[in-house]
């Protein structure tokens, strides 16, 4: 049986990508290169986010392998507006011949699901084929919020309802409002397009707080940050100071979440496109150049077939379902 991606997180934290491999149950079937005469022209790779982020560094790097390897250009267009939208309804518009590939997080299934002004039907209209790589989040704040762990945070905000300017790369995460609403917390969205311009904003302290990754840790080193607690299952091993939000003591026991990066396509691709793409881009994962730059940037490459994605996809999408229907606001 595979299992779920949070599993193996869970199991793998940040270890060699071979772990994750076999947990994942990725067979050397899945690796093998289907026929056919795609791609014979340019490919291209829409990120709905602003360029600078991990979801446009990972985008451009997997363009660049493609185009080292097919000889044929691949070409990434950012396409930022409306959180991730903007991009996904463009490449929904599009042919289904596998010309016109979408990266986006894990948060863009279930977009559908928890903002009824979508456009599409993100748990329908397009699907994920592949993971870039994965990572849980810190809660990074300005040095000018006078709290030092995530108990203080959780008692300021909730002593100060609504003065807490929050941001975020594109929408807030539904995990994060679960934990907002179950812990009765308030304060103010402030979204941008993309993680670039949200930890300028939080550094400029136009905002307080951000959810964000393990490369922000350098301006927490540097003093001009705080790293409060972590998402993730097991904490972080370049951060092994900050606890994890499960075992800050908030009341938050089961907590985590991981926020992964892949690729998605509209489901009319056909299936042989789709399997080759899916190894292509488990191919470029192990490569040493990619695993020189996961490492640099604190996430952790998954490998995984897209079977296996698609199922986890589906139970994360039922547990976003399961929020919604207990009454929790998750936008």
């Amino acid at each position: 049986m595979v299992r779920s991606l949070r599993t193996v997180l869970a199991a793998a934290s940040l270890a060699p990508l071979s772990a994750a491999l076999l947990a994942l149950g990725v067979s050397a079937a899945a690796s093998a290169q289907s026929g056919g005469a795609y791609p014979s022209h340019l490919v291209k790779i829409v990120v709905p986010l602003s360029p600078g982020g991990p979801t446009d560094t990972f985008g451009r790097m997997f363009a660049n392998f493609l185009e080292q390897k097919y000889k044929q250009p691949f070409i990434v267009e950012n396409r930022p507006g409306a959180g991730q939208n903007v991009g996904a309804a463009y490449v929904i518009q599009q042919p289904g011949d596998g010309y016109t590939l979408l990266a986006g997080s894990n948060g863009l299934a279930y977009e559908s699901l928890i903002n009824k002004d979508t456009t599409f039907d993100s748990t329908k209209d397009i699907l994920p084929f592949g993971i870039f790589a994965g990572s849980g989040m810190f809660l990074q704040t300005n040095p000018s919020l006078p709290v030092n762990t995530f108990p203080e945070f959780i008692a300021w905000v909730k002593a100060n309802p609504g003065k807490l300017n929050l941001g975020t790369a594109s929408v807030p995460l539904a995990p994060f409002e679960g934990m907002r609403d179950r812990l009765g917390l308030s304060w103010t969205y402030v979204n941008y397009k993309g993680g670039v311009p949200a930890e300028a904003a939080l550094l400029a302290n136009d905002v307080q707080a951000y959810f964000g990754d393990s490369k922000v840790m350098q301006q927490v080193k540097l003093g001009r940050l705080k790293a409060l607690a972590y998402s993730g299952p097991t904490r972080h091993p370049d951060a092994p100071n900050v606890p994890t939000i499960a075992e800050s003591g908030v009341g938050l026991p089961d907590f985590n979440f991981v926020l992964w990066l892949g690729m998605y396509t509209v489901p009319s691709v056909p299936q042989d496109i789709v399997t080759r793409l899916n190894a292509d881009l488990n191919d470029m994962s192990r490569q040493p150049e990619a695993l020189a730059r996961y490492k640099a940037m604190g996430w952790l490459p998954i490998a995984t077939s897209v079977d296996a994605l698609r199922k986890d996809t589906q139970r994360q999408n039922n547990e976003i379902a399961g929020m919604l229907a207990k009454g929790l606001k998750l936008r």
